[in-house]
């Protein structure tokens, strides 16, 4: 006997099932990490279940079943959100758009902005090309997840170095910087994402559920350039920016000008002594990282998925 449609959401009853408003497709996966989806999650929760994914990488899956979140395509949906690792193209929004759907990109340079019915930028893009539809921009649109505002309510008592380089630390950084920040006498944690597959670290080590816990407990965060940042800015944990990839160099430098991370490129592989010396001199100054912590609380309220659920509804 097949499962009723409502079967598939959390939120659902036999006498009361979710009218879903939002498909979210959100990019993801043991490579690509888990940042997008985790923004995403933000937005589901706010919306009070009336958004489901529609996945299909088996660790995105698991990631979303893991945290209640439903997996399910709702083609019905009067609105579809896109967040891709790549740039959407104009012929990808008009083919969404087709049976009378709006169409929402998150985090997108891609020509396809010119018919979306909405964009939502995150502050982590040097400059964005313009848009035709409803745009949502700036710091207080952030995405963080429920999770992530409860522990900055919480105060806890800070210490050392937490270093995470993503879902699966795709450029190989971590062993050389764990290492380095240890040898150096800095109390180190490291956090492995789920698809981490190198060496183990020779520090404290952390899964990916445990993230926003060890970020919460962190003086300091070493991290890649993404969605991380901006939660370490609203837990108040200054940050140093590990910019591996090139085409992430303009975006990293223009973000680090908002004063909540240092930027310290790596395109040519690890520099653990730079690394070192940077975050000692960080860790050494009290009063730079309370100014550094102070404006990422100001910039990063936590309210950005309340504000970007009201547009939502508002678009149809």
């Amino acid at each position: 006997m097949s499962k009723p449609a409502y079967a598939a959401y959390p939120h659902a009853t036999a006498e009361q099932p979710v009218e879903v408003l939002v498909e979210i497709l959100a990019a993801g996966g043991p490579r690509l990490g888990f940042g997008h989806v985790g923004r995403c999650l933000a937005l589901w929760e706010e919306l009070g279940g009336r958004a489901a994914f529609n996945a299909q990488d088996d660790t995105v899956v698991d990631f979303l079943r893991a945290r209640g979140a439903p997996i399910a395509p709702v083609a019905s949906a009067p609105i579809v959100l896109l967040d891709s690792a790549q740039p959407t193209t104009e012929r990808e929004v008009r083919s969404l758009q087709a049976p009378g759907r709006r169409v929402v990109l998150l985090d997108d340079l891609g020509a396809g902005r010119m018919a979306a019915d909405m964009v939502i930028d995150p502050p982590t893009a040097a400059a964005w090309p313009p848009a035709r539809g409803t745009r949502l921009a700036g710091f207080e649109h952030v995405l963080l997840r429920r999770e992530v505002r409860e522990a900055a309510a919480a105060a806890s008592p800070r210490q050392g170095v937490l270093l995470s380089m993503g879902g699966s630390d795709p450029a190989g950084l971590t062993p050389a910087l764990g290492a380095a920040l240890v040898a150096s006498g800095i109390a180190t944690t490291v956090a492995l994402g789920p698809g981490y597959r190198g060496p183990t670290p020779a520090a404290t080590v952390v899964e990916s559920d445990a993230f926003v816990g060890a970020l919460a407990r962190a003086e300091l965060l070493v991290t890649g350039y993404g969605h991380s940042l901006l939660e370490a800015a609203h837990l108040g944990v200054p940050a140093i920016s590990v910019v591996y990839r090139e085409e992430h160099l303009p975006h990293a430098r223009a973000f680090c000008q908002n004063g909540t991370a240092c930027l310290l490129e790596m395109t040519e592989g690890a520099r653990p002594a730079e690394l070192v010396e940077l975050a000692g001199g960080l860790l050494g100054d009290p009063e730079r990282l309370e100014r550094i912590a102070a404006r990422g609380r100001g910039l990063v309220d936590g309210a950005g998925a309340a504000r970007i659920a009201v547009a939502l509804r508002a678009l149809v």
